[in-house]
């Protein structure tokens, strides 16, 4: 079950509106009544500082929690970083998100860009049989070694793994279209978008973008054979 908006208020009472506005989408998209647990991979390579500096990354963490408190009711979101290689940094939850991804960062040296490694630790963190499981990938670029973050995609593809890639700054970007695309996966489990500003975007248009193509997943997914 969700998260009553009463408990919301109680703990968390800045995210209250943040948390209506994911429960309008939700209910816009019939995605009411889904569960998923909700995992947030957030790039951590150099080109990335000014956007953690400025709390871009933080604001998006909030987004993605208030999703899950209407997906989970634990209240959580596990948090993967990833540079020059990938953590599973813990999670964000309820009572501790204020301030939670420069905390969970905290002595972390940025490096490169390691997609695959982050996507390993999300296939190996979930069992297979359990929630779908939402990703929200936070990056500003292309990875080290696409290939490998191609093959990551296709296995996720064959599991209940979805992967919502968010392009923020500059880019490029063209690596994350050509995911989008990919085939060889048995269902398409991936979506990306690049708002050119997210901090321009209301809370309304932000989780429009973050449920575009999900549902259509979960349907194929079933479909598949790849949900319980």
């Amino acid at each position: 079950m969700p998260i009553s908006l009463e408990k919301i208020e109680a703990q968390a009472p800045e995210l209250l509106s943040l948390v209506k506005e994911a429960r309008s989408r939700l209910s816009a998209q019939a995605l009411g009544t889904a569960r998923a647990k909700v995992a947030l991979c957030v790039d951590h390579s150099g080109s990335m500082r000014a956007l953690y500096v400025k709390g871009v990354v933080q604001r998006i963490a909030e987004r993605a929690l208030a999703l899950a408190t209407q997906f989970d009711d634990d209240g959580a979101i596990d948090v993967f970083i990833f540079d020059t290689g990938a953590v599973h940094a813990g999670e964000l939850t309820l009572a501790d998100y204020a301030g939670g991804i420069d905390r969970l960062r905290a002595g972390r040296r940025m490096g490169r860009t390691d997609y695959a490694a982050a996507m390993t630790l999300v296939r190996e963190h979930f069992p297979a049989d359990g929630l779908p499981v939402y990703v929200l990938f936070v990056t500003d670029g292309a990875p080290d070694s696409r290939t490998a973050a191609k093959q990551e995609l296709v296995t996720a593809s064959q599991r209940n793994i979805f992967y919502k890639f968010l392009g923020v700054g500059e880019g490029p970007f063209d690596f994350l279209r050509r995911l989008d695309d990919l085939r060889g996966r048995p269902v398409d489990n991936a979506h990306f978008v690049e708002p050119d500003d997210i901090e321009a975007l209301d809370d309304r248009q932000v989780f429009d973008l973050l449920l575009a193509e999900y549902p259509q997943w979960l349907d194929e997914a079933r479909k598949a054979g790849l949900l319980t």
